[in-house]
């Protein structure tokens, strides 16, 4: 069976075709989403999704602090905001970590970075704005001084019982880094969803073999484990398998019993021979689609059991961009992930359009920097078997049904890095 051959790319089908939307609609509304949880210490849980609200049960900073090295001053009310000249003894030094003494009018204290407020300080002037007099022992300031001035106030940044990360947020370096300054020590996400599949096809040969006439190299399995990897999933790929009736339902009948989903590229076009589409028919259900976008018309979705299933298009092109555009917000869904959906920038087209199609397309473009403002440039092969275009762009741009345009038309861009 050939998991990699040309898609029809006729555009006029006896049967009406879905539309993007409507398939995503259809395929995100059946999503049981997953709400089995575990805990996970900070250092593990990059990418990974929260299954609670964290709240601080601290304000953050705790105290008052210095936001800069320099002098912690009792300012005293009559020298506030008036001319420079002031004199203040230094009479403590304060580093981060101590507390120093309560200060008293006309007094400073050393202080450094992050160090707190000692009681009686009302300002903190930097140490390049103070001039140091008699023998270092005291200060003298030249300019008009405000009150609070460099000083960092208790629950600047989060008050107590503040909800700093929301359930449903996927983690980044930054989330992480919050939850420690508050003293989260761990993290509920939700437990990694498993993902299995394979490949069938006697014209599959695995790379790093000898490539024999009417021979393919399988890219689709390492893109589609790429793919799954980057979205945190935990895969478990059975890679070829034997291209029988029998082999395919043993096949799936291993994943479902450990699998939350099942995804295979190729043989899900419209009569065409193939032992997957049978194969799930016979264990559960299967919904054949026709879409109404280019690249990648054919899509399966089904069920075995509880198990989702879906079926990609064959043509490397084909399945990179119908995993993006399908898969990827499924399984976003089914992480318990709250933004799900691919996320749209509005991009100038840096190039015509004049071939109306009645399918959404999704071409492959580069955005192009030194134009203002920033226009996205169209790669100049658009098969759906020219793989190489995936690794020159950097996103697609949306061209809608029956469109044509010029350059300068604002249109959807999708990011795919």
């Amino acid at each position: 069976m050939n998991n990699q051959q040309v898609d029809c790319d006729c555009d006029t089908v006896p049967q009406p075709l879905l539309s993007v939307d409507k398939a995503l609609e259809i395929l995100t509304s059946s999503i049981k989403v997953t709400n089995d949880t575990q805990l996970i210490a900070l250092d593990d849980a990059l990418g990974r999704v929260l299954a609670t609200d964290i709240c601080s049960d601290i304000a953050v900073p705790g105290f008052d602090n210095s936001a800069m090295d320099g002098y912690a001053i009792h300012l005293q009310e009559e020298q506030i905001n008036t001319s420079g000249g002031f004199v203040f003894e230094i009479t403590d030094r304060i580093a981060a970590g101590n507390m120093g003494n309560t200060l008293l009018p006309g007094c400073a204290a050393r202080i450094f970075t992050g160090a707190p407020t000692p009681k009686g300080a009302n300002t903190v002037m930097a140490q390049e704005e103070c001039e140091l007099i008699d023998d270092s022992t005291k200060i003298e300031i030249y300019r008009p001084i405000a009150l609070n001035e460099n000083i960092r106030p208790l629950g600047n940044d989060i008050q107590l019982g503040d909800m700093i990360l929301p359930k449903g947020k996927q983690l980044k370096p930054q989330d992480i880094a919050l939850a420690a300054s508050v003293g989260v020590g761990e993290l509920k996400v939700f437990k990694q969803i498993k993902v299995g599949i394979f490949f069938t096809g006697d014209e599959l040969i695995e790379p790093g073999n000898t490539l024999k006439q009417g021979k393919i190299f399988n890219s689709n399995r390492y893109s589609l484990v790429a793919m799954l990897n980057k979205l945190g999933c935990e895969v478990i790929n059975l890679g070829n398998i034997k291209d029988s009736f029998d082999a395919t339902c043993d096949a799936l009948k291993r994943l479902q019993s450990k699998c939350d989903l099942i995804i295979t590229t190729g043989g899900v076009s419209v009569g065409e021979e193939d032992y997957v589409k049978p194969a799930v028919e016979k264990l559960g259900k299967l919904d054949l689609w026709r879409i109404k976008v280019k690249p990648g018309k054919p899509l399966a979705f089904g069920h075995i059991d509880n198990t989702a299933f879906i079926g990609l298009p064959g043509n490397p092109v084909s399945a990179m961009v119908t995993f993006f555009l399908f898969v990827q917000p499924f399984i976003k869904k089914m992480q318990g992930i709250n933004s799900y959906q691919n996320q749209a920038m509005q991009v100038q087209c840096g190039f015509d359009w004049h071939r109306p199609r009645p399918r959404r397309e999704f071409v492959r473009v580069r955005l192009n920097h030194s134009t203002v403002p920033i226009s996205a440039e169209l790669y100049s092969k658009q098969g759906s078997d020219v793989l190489s275009s995936m690794v020159w762009a950097d996103g697609l741009i949306e061209v809608p049904e029956d469109s044509a345009f010029s350059q300068g038309k604002i249109l959807n861009y999708y990011s795919l890095t």
